[in-house]
């Protein structure tokens, strides 16, 4: 399947941007990465493993285009749908704010218009690769937590009584059990 390698999906979107949307595209973007109002809303959504927007005055070869555009790419763990339906339900204002710049944006609810807009703007990928392809942002970050805990034990235990060191090796299970 395209776009797929294991439990990651890619995406990739390109609209042409209104002429008002080069100067309210700067704001929007510098208040999505300094206003932590709006970041709490995005980092519940944890099966994101990267997203980027950004606008594309020009493309190479010294054709001028007639719009500018909106470039949007993103990896996520699971089902495309869920993952609009994610971004209409748990972030519409930013939808609105971003893809509210570009040509035919029908607003991010009802969300199958924001679907079918999505779809007929989307690009597939010629190639896709993901480190961990078997697993979600969730479990990696669950085993870098894991991987810590062992290493600070380690670290610790030279010189504990097998006692002590059982005691200790028991609180870093209880520490790490949910990320287990």
């Amino acid at each position: 399947m395209a776009n797929v390698e294991g439990r990651a999906t890619a995406i990739t979107v390109l609209t042409p941007v209104k002429p008002l949307g080069r100067f309210v595209l700067p704001i929007v973007f510098w208040i999505g990465r300094h206003v932590s109002a709006t970041l709490k809303k995005l980092q519940m959504l944890s099966f994101i493993h990267f997203a980027r927007w950004i606008v594309i005055p020009s493309f190479p070869g010294g054709e001028k285009p007639r719009y500018r555009y909106l470039f949007f790419e993103s990896n996520f763990n699971g089902l495309w749908d869920q993952y609009i339906d994610a971004f209409s339900e748990v972030v519409p204002e930013r939808m609105r704010g971003i893809w509210g710049t570009s040509y035919g944006f029908p607003g991010p609810i009802p969300v199958e218009p924001f679907k079918r807009y999505i779809r007929a703007n989307e690009y597939v990928a010629n190639h896709y690769w993901s480190a961990y392809p078997g697993a979600t942002t969730t479990e990696i970050i669950a085993s870098q937590r894991v991987v810590a805990a062992l290493e600070d034990l380690r670290n610790r235990a030279d010189g504990m009584s097998p006692e002590e060191f059982h005691r200790e090796y028991q609180r870093m299970l209880w520490s790490v059990q949910g990320d287990l």
